[in-house]
């Protein structure tokens, strides 16, 4: 009797806890590339919908407080005369459907911003470029993003560039390039924080040495876990984490263990074909989109299952390796059709990770770090460093 009343006593105390925990936790997710739907398909963010992976209503059931959303034209999908354009239309998306929804959602253009609309009750929307391509080569045009909201670039993409080499890509500069250098200055002058996620370890490494600012990893998960190229090993994770950087952990089933990214792989070549297939052959069936997710499911459904405690056992990792100060959430939600680890489906289940790090010891101090204040910490860093310029 006494035992059971121990167990009681501390599971309500948990649930306590928890409870408060969530009152006021600032939840931010440094990776969710929405906007690509609401140019292509008319994705609405105040409408709650059974697929994709964040829509306001659910963002309210998780607690999300701020968003950093990628904008982006892979280089491989896109002809480089339409990157631009393609960036401009997603970035435009974003702000008509922020104004939209102005009772719920509101643009941030610093860290400051992001506390009081968090305070406020609404969430902090702001925006990325997921890489260097998109500046058309043009430090002018990075400058112009700046002021349009865009708080972060990923210097390259699935491809190198001018900037950097793109660890899924033939290496070029050996990492940064004197132009991708002069690049690093001009973010740390302007206040644009730095994200490295997709380049080189070696890139990684140039940038780090170079920038007077901490870094972000906006959606990079543990080569020490799933040793895949996309992943980022332990000495990188450390180096970044030296100079204050952060590490935000990618969701995607395949880069959280490599078993599920076999199969992907294996498979990405014919999924990919039957996609482009179906929307070729149906461009006017307003139907198109419905067809393509129902693609995306069934090869999802022949990878292994991967559930989110192999996401926590990531975040465990770089704490313990690197601090807790260096890791943060980086979903990739919207980005990685829907490969999303079994009981993290959407943004609505963020509240489990919360729980889960209560359950493997943290802190309440450390776990509000990790879910959302190392980003803002980053992100006034950057501001901070420009100021002084």
């Amino acid at each position: 009797m006494a035992l059971l009343l121990v167990l009681c006593l501390t599971a309500a105390g948990a649930q306590d806890r928890f409870a408060q925990l969530m009152k006021d936790i600032l939840i931010f997710d440094a990776h969710i590339d929405t906007p690509r739907y609401v140019v292509d398909e008319g994705y609405r963010l105040a409408d709650e919908h059974g697929y994709y992976e964040l829509d306001i209503p659910r963002m309210k059931k998780g607690k999300l407080g701020a968003v950093l959303f990628g904008i982006y034209a892979q280089p491989q999908d896109y002809a480089p005369q339409m990157w631009l354009p393609r960036s401009l239309e997603c970035l435009e998306a974003l702000h008509s459907e922020v104004k939209t929804n102005r009772s719920d959602i509101e643009f941030a253009y610093s860290a400051a911003d992001v506390e009081r609309i968090h305070k406020s009750g609404k969430l902090a929307a702001l925006a990325s470029l997921e890489g260097g391509h998109l500046i058309a080569d043009s430090l002018r045009v990075l400058r112009l993003f700046h002021q349009l909201g865009i708080r972060y670039m990923t210097l390259a993409h699935f491809r190198s560039n001018n900037f950097a080499d793109s660890m899924t890509d033939v290496e070029v500069h050996g990492g940064l390039s004197k132009f991708g250098r002069e690049l690093v200055r001009e973010m740390n002058r302007i206040g644009m924080m730095v994200d490295v996620s997709h380049i080189s370890d070696k890139a990684v490494l140039d940038v780090v040495a170079e920038s007077k600012a901490p870094v972000l990893a906006s959606h990079s998960s543990v080569k020490a876990i799933a040793p895949i190229d996309r992943n980022m090993p332990d000495d990188v994770i450390k180096a970044v984490a030296r100079k204050g950087g952060v590490i935000c952990i990618n969701f995607h089933a395949g880069y959280l263990e490599k078993a599920a990214y076999d199969v992907y792989m294996k498979n990405r070549p014919r999924r990919d074909q039957e996609i482009k297939d179906a929307l070729s052959l149906r461009a006017n069936d307003p139907a198109r989109w419905e067809i393509v997710r129902g693609i995306q499911k069934r090869y999802f459904a022949q990878m292994p299952k991967v559930d989110y405690k192999v996401l926590l056992k990531h975040i465990d990792h770089v704490a313990k390796i690197a601090g807790p100060d260096a890791v943060g959430l980086g979903s990739d939600f919207d980005g990685i059709s829907g490969m999303v680890p079994a009981g993290m489906e959407d943004v609505s289940k963020y509240p489990v990770l919360v729980k889960g790090l209560m359950e493997m010891g943290y802190s309440d101090q450390d776990i509000r770090k990790i879910m959302g204040l190392n980003i803002l910490r980053v992100l006034r860093a950057s501001e901070e460093v420009a100021s002084k310029q």
